[in-house]
């Protein structure tokens, strides 16, 4: 797979997401947020950004891994 098409595959798994899920990811790794800064920004324990970042990478594989 190309670099486009792995970006469109991403793009298209990234709509699977919850708003939360997105936003967590998205501070993690285009805003290069530790999981306590994120936390503290969004007013949640670090356990529970975890578990969220968690669930976005399950999804996502799932959605990347499947025809």
């Amino acid at each position: 797979m190309g670099r486009s098409e792995t970006r469109l595959a991403l793009r298209g798994a990234f709509r699977l997401l919850t708003r939360r899920e997105r936003e967590v990811v998205a501070l993690r790794f285009y805003r290069d947020l530790t999981q306590q800064d994120i936390a503290d920004r969004l007013g949640l324990s670090q356990a529970q950004v975890s578990r969220t970042l968690s669930s976005a990478f399950a999804k996502l594989r799932s959605a990347l891994v499947e025809p």
